[in-house]
């Protein structure tokens, strides 16, 4: 039985690492798309360039997701119920988007340190703008009709 030298921070790319981008590109994605383009996108990049946090990454997209959720939902009852002046609705958007922006550099922060490895070893990168450039205009043509019909859609996935 031979023993097997492993790095445990050691990317192990498979078969998805033909897409893998760098981590630049989703956290661009939470600004011109939404967080509906930026976490997906963290979690199957981590897939792709076989990091070793995938799971935490995923966890962190999740709670993100599901945080996302609820402080919505709180801003938009403390706003139906009256309980805050209306010159509080732009600094309560204010909250979502610190969120947002939050938990999308935690994500580039922790992927980062994966894909600088990834990428020395001659890792197959591609470049993200295609995805950011179909996404903004679907967000701006599919999205508009879409968000007037479910305000809540759209702090949760804008």
């Amino acid at each position: 039985m031979a023993n097997v030298y492993r790095i445990l921070d050691e990317p192990q790319p498979g078969t998805l690492s033909s897409f893998a981008v760098q981590p630049f590109w989703p956290l661009l994605g939470v600004m011109l798309g939404g967080a509906w383009l930026s976490w997906p996108w963290f979690v199957f990049n981590a897939f792709a360039i076989g990091s070793p946090t995938r799971r935490s990454e995923t966890g962190i997209a999740a709670i993100g997701f599901a945080g996302n959720v609820v402080l919505s939902i709180v801003l938009l009852t403390l706003l139906g119920s009256d309980v805050l002046p209306s010159t509080a609705v732009p600094y309560l958007g204010l909250v979502l988007v610190v969120w947002k922006i939050g938990i999308s550099y935690w994500l580039f922060v922790k992927q980062t340190r994966t894909f600088g490895i990834y990428e020395y070893y001659g890792g197959a990168v591609r470049n993200g703008v295609f995805v950011l450039v179909l996404a903004y205009f679907a967000m701006r043509g599919l999205g508009g009709p879409l968000f007037e019909a479910a305000p809540l859609l759209r702090l949760v996935m804008g």
